[in-house]
């Protein structure tokens, strides 16, 4: 998939951004294991989203407006689902795990977040075929 790089689209990745970086902050403050939940959230929504665009882009039928134009996708998949699932932060407890002599947990940190991660993708990808939109 290739978009214009246009000011519009810039500034649409910009404000998906931060509305991602907001939800995961306010996940991880206020949800047990906010931000597994964030990356498995942001992993489902990407993997639906890929499963409805190339559905779309194998029969030929990419929009030029809509929820699954070019614009629209880099813009969410960019910026909103981007900034939300960022394994910058799982890289950052992992590694405080780590230093502080807990290898265990840092190893396992990583692992539910892969694997849930994965699932969530597969998952996301099934529903887009379910899914009427």
């Amino acid at each position: 998939m290739t978009t214009t790089l246009s000011l519009a689209v810039v500034l649409g990745v910009a404000l998906g951004g931060a509305a991602g970086a907001v939800l995961r902050l306010l996940l991880d403050r206020y949800a047990r294991f906010g931000i597994l939940v964030a990356n498995t959230l942001g992993c489902l929504l990407l993997g639906f989203l890929y499963g409805e665009f190339s559905a779309l882009t194998s029969a030929d039928a990419v929009p030029d407006n809509g929820l699954f134009s070019p614009g629209v996708v880099t813009v969410i998949s960019y910026g909103l689902i981007g900034a939300l699932s960022t394994f910058a932060t799982v890289s950052l407890r992992a590694a405080q795990r780590w230093v502080d002599g807990h290898r265990m947990q840092a190893a396992w940190i990583w692992l539910v977040n892969v694997v849930c991660g994965f699932v969530a993708a597969g998952i996301g990808m099934g529903l887009s075929g379910l899914v009427e939109l």
